[in-house]
């Protein structure tokens, strides 16, 4: 027979403050310095199994002795876990940023080890057990992992946008681009969670060998060398960002690129004449340091492929406007002359 009603809501009031309780506990030891070698944050153990942890617990905890249904198995492990993100949010271990970026994987991950805590207290009653095996599993994976050797994943991400403009036009976009007003750049889900937005980039020089240095919102600055100049049809470059060139609190540390589990190693803009106009070209390289590879590699591209749109749309603005200026330009050059 199942509990009555107040009863349970009482419970699940008590499994999610174990829950999220147990879920900080884990984030302050997975970040412990002296722990680091055997515990990584930007892992499996912590990004997978700590929340499946936390989302079992606090269904056996909201169980107690009784039966528990699936649809309230669902709600005290997702409870548990958006709780615990708040949580981290609060005590300022986690920026919104990365809270964010693992929603969706701590969130699944949670409900999934409810259902299978649920699923074994209903079937075996075996509560003391199965709350010892929850909250030991990220202990025991985490140093299995960090012995893993280390293996990086390098991605590419490359956007085009179509600019109705000529490539010498699109290409004086490109070196230079002054006052970048927030509204150029238009809407962007990276910007809308706190990624800094470019103010302006400014070139030293032209051609292999000159320095690009870019300057975003929160002081972050960094440079991206020239390795390829093909004007209009090719600029490529190489990132270098300097030791301070990303504030502490521009980026959460482990989302920071250049850090200790992302980097962006190189990208470039490439040109062709299509259709009348120009097609531009985006793309930028990165790797991707952290044990977990995949969600890592897919975070990465999605973020990128984000902001390249953002970027890409800001220099069609200024490249069509440049054509449409030099197209007016020389209409009333042309009218003046028929006048003379």
């Amino acid at each position: 027979m199942s509990a009555p009603k107040p009863h349970l809501e009482i419970r699940i009031i008590g499994a999610v403050s174990a829950g999220v309780t147990y879920g900080l506990l884990l984030r302050l030891g997975f970040e412990y310095k002296a722990m680091h070698e055997w515990l990584q944050i930007v892992s499996t153990a912590f990004l997978i199994v700590t929340p499946f942890s936390v989302g079992g617990i606090a269904v056996l905890v909201a169980a107690g002795k009784s039966r528990i249904s699936i649809p309230d198995q669902l709600r005290a492990s997702a409870s548990a876990m958006l709780c615990f993100l708040i949580a981290m949010f609060i005590c300022l271990l986690e920026g919104l940023i990365c809270i964010i970026l693992v929603l969706p994987a701590f969130l699944i991950a949670a409900m999934i080890g409810g259902l299978i805590a649920g699923w074994i207290h209903n079937r075996f009653r075996a509560s003391t057990v199965s709350l010892s095996s929850f909250a030991l599993l990220p202990l025991l994976l985490g140093p299995i992992e960090a012995s893993l050797p280390p293996a990086q994943s390098e991605q590419l991400v490359s956007s085009v946008i179509q600019i109705q403009a000529s490539p010498e036009e699109v290409f004086d976009q490109l070196a230079t681009v002054k006052n970048i007003a927030p509204g150029e750049l238009g809407f962007s889900f990276v910007h809308l969670i706190g990624l800094p937005r470019p103010i302006e980039a400014n070139m030293n020089g032209s051609g292999v060998g000159a320095v690009r240095t870019s300057r975003w919102e929160k002081d972050v600055r960094f440079e991206e060398i020239i390795t390829t100049w093909q004007k209009p049809y090719a600029m490529h470059y190489k990132f270098h960002i300097a030791p301070g060139g990303i504030p502490r609190d521009a980026l959460d540390r482990h989302v920071e690129m250049g850090g200790e589990y992302f980097n962006v190693l190189d990208g470039g803009y490439d040109l062709a004449a299509r259709d009348g106009g120009t097609e531009l070209r985006l793309s930028t390289r990165f790797v991707n340091k952290s044990q977990l590879k995949t969600y890592g590699d897919v975070w990465g591209k999605m973020v990128l492929a984000d902001f390249h749109q953002s970027i890409l749309g800001l220099m069609k603005k200024r490249a069509e406007l440049a054509h449409q200026q030099a197209w007016a330009k020389t209409a009333s050059g042309g009218t003046l002359q028929s006048l003379k």
